[in-house]
């Protein structure tokens, strides 16, 4: 899979590239467009939720430090605050079952009847089953969240892909006279 290509601020942050002038400012112009030029704002539906609140306080204070908090970009920077609530009441939800799961278990020496033994089974393979498919919930917000995180450059692998490489090479001054404007 082909690497995505660099931003107009990066190439001109490195100083070196195939491309001229003019299409370094048509190329910066173009990424100009896709912007809103407006803040990103906080819909009222992320305020009520007192985690995701706090998430998009967060995530808007990060991508404000590196140019990023565009209102382009509010749909998604609320899908991953509202995940991240999600997943927080999910990790609960599996906790309190794993709980009920663990009481279950401890109260098995109660069950002395044959139909009751049989429901005590009935009832541990239902609370095992509920905490298999909540840890399968939790574990798909963790990768759609991971995504997010790749996408707006919050983790160390996808921020290190666009940071130059190597330091500016100072070109001498006898070359910049001869190679012209």
């Amino acid at each position: 899979m082909a690497r995505p290509s660099k931003t107009a601020e990066v190439l001109r942050m490195e100083g070196k590239s195939h491309r001229t002038k003019q299409e370094l400012a048509f190329r910066e112009k173009q990424e100009q467009s896709l912007l809103s030029g407006m803040r990103l704002q906080e819909p009222a539906s992320i305020k009520k939720d007192k985690e995701a609140h706090r998430v998009f306080l967060k995530t808007r204070r990060l991508l404000s430090s590196i140019g990023k908090d565009d209102e382009m970009y509010s749909a998604a920077v609320c899908r991953y605050c509202t995940n991240t609530s999600k997943l927080k009441d999910c990790e609960a939800s599996i906790e309190m079952a794993k709980a009920a799961l663990e009481e279950l278990k401890e109260s098995r020496s109660k069950f002395d009847d044959v139909g009751e033994f049989a429901e005590y089974y009935r009832l541990l393979v239902k609370l095992e089953d509920a905490v298999t498919k909540k840890e399968q919930l939790g574990a798909a917000l963790r990768r759609e969240l991971c995504d997010f995180e790749k996408e707006f450059c919050m983790t160390v692998a996808s921020s290190g892909k666009i940071v130059q490489k190597q330091p500016p090479t100072k070109k001498s001054v006898l070359m910049e006279a001869l190679s012209g404007p």
